[in-house]
């Protein structure tokens, strides 16, 4: 009884203090009527605008190629050509492929909860570093470019994009293996994720001491090793000359 008692004043005190930091910080509250109402609006986009056609099909086929046993990159096509992105794209799609038959209205479903996961990671990071005002947030909703990458494109920047942003958190948190182990399943979609290599190795340099540098390193290299693997066992000359192109 006495340990049931104590669990329920520390839940009760958990709860208070989640109150306060409510009435203490209004940019909490604002975020959460935020994601409220951009989800409406991407559920609005899903059902009244129509979806553009650019590289859904393209990326379909390519896919479709490996799932039915192709394994020679070069001859992965599309309507756009062949595939050039690497593994981790290609497992995605698939798995997306799966899971709605090539279907677009599922798939946009499917990318609007994506996009809703993506503002969530962002909006934390903003109430995590503080350096805006409350109302500042508002400005992540009104982009219309990023909700049609999301949920009318179906592009994979949109998966890309979400990892990355997942891995500054977790640096930001300071969890800087888990952060590189993210990162580095971003650059497996899409290798212009690339471009903030450069900045964030200066940050960890500054943040550890060199074996910490190292093992994060490590960690990170070993996705990309699992990546490269699977796509040489495909076939190593086409996939390396045509993804890394």
């Amino acid at each position: 009884m006495a340990a049931k008692a104590a669990a329920l004043r520390k839940s009760s005190h958990r709860s208070e203090n989640f109150i306060q930091k409510l009435v203490k910080n209004p940019k909490i509250p604002f975020a959460i009527a935020l994601l409220i109402a951009d989800s409406i609006l991407v559920a609005l986009i899903i059902a009244y605008v129509p979806y553009t056609k650019i590289d859904w099909d393209a990326y379909m086929s390519q896919v479709t190629g490996f799932l039915e046993g192709e394994r020679d990159y070069s001859n992965l096509k599309g309507d756009t050509g062949p595939l050039v992105y690497p593994a981790g794209f290609l497992y995605i799609y698939s798995a997306i492929q799966y899971v709605t038959g090539g279907q677009v209205y599922p798939a946009q479903i499917l990318f609007g909860f994506l996009y809703m996961l993506d503002l969530a990671i962002v909006v934390f990071m903003y109430l995590k570093t503080d350096v805006v005002p409350w109302w500042a947030l508002s400005l992540l909703s009104l982009s219309k470019r990023v909700h049609s990458i999301f949920v009318l494109r179906l592009f994979n920047d949109c998966f890309a994009t979400t990892l990355l942003h997942a891995a500054l958190v977790s640096i930001i948190c300071q969890k800087w293996h888990l952060g590189l182990v993210i990162f580095s399943g971003a650059v497996s979609i899409k290798m212009n994720v690339l471009l903030y290599a450069p900045p964030l190795l200066l940050l960890m340099v500054k943040a550890m001491d060199i074996v910490g540098v190292i093992s994060a390193l490590a960690g990170a290299a070993l996705v990309q090793v699992s990546w490269v693997t699977s796509i040489l066992l495909m076939n190593g000359a086409s996939s390396d000359q045509i993804v890394y192109q």
